[in-house]
């Protein structure tokens, strides 16, 4: 008798093991099932990104950092104002990828000059992004600030007014 009896608390230990395990498992799945929104809202959340409107360290330029193409996630920057007219449209920034935090990979142009010299993009807060350009190993930092596009469509604005 002392054997059923042991047999039958070693077999219950093992059965509230089990039936412990299911209900975890049965909590872990109903949570998941319970939360889908907020799963998606963790999916959701945006990296810190480069991608705006930007004002150059001279003020004389801004530059839109977007996409380069709606196929490819590489960011690419245009003028979109410039105290001189003939630099609109100009692509200035080509082909960065992130790369642990920073954008990476890619080539910065100066409007009028074919070749493009090695840069990376850092984004120092929300609002300032560091420009480092690299020629023959040595390299230059300029710090850009963000604006608004509607501080872009203002200055648009003025400068087709004094023309």
């Amino acid at each position: 008798m002392t054997r059923i009896v042991a047999k039958a608390v070693v077999s219950t230990k093992i059965l509230n093991k089990f039936s412990l395990g299911l209900a975890t498992a049965f909590l872990g799945a109903s949570f998941m099932v319970a939360t889908p929104a907020m799963s998606a809202d963790l999916s959701n959340a945006e990296a810190p990104s480069p991608t705006g409107f930007w004002q150059t360290s001279g003020g004389e330029k801004m530059i839109e950092v977007a996409p380069c193409s709606a196929k490819t996630s590489k960011l690419c920057g245009t003028i979109v104002w410039s105290e001189d007219r003939d630099e609109v449209d100009a692509v200035v920034l080509k082909r960065f990828h992130e790369v642990s935090g920073m954008w990476a990979g890619g080539k910065i142009y100066t409007p009028g000059k074919r070749r493009g010299e090695d840069g990376r993009l850092t984004l120092l807060d929300a609002d300032k992004l560091e420009i480092s350009e690299c020629k023959r190993g040595l390299c230059t930092q300029n710090i850009w600030a963000r604006v608004s596009a509607s501080d872009v469509a203002a200055r648009r604005d003025l400068l087709t007014a004094q023309n």
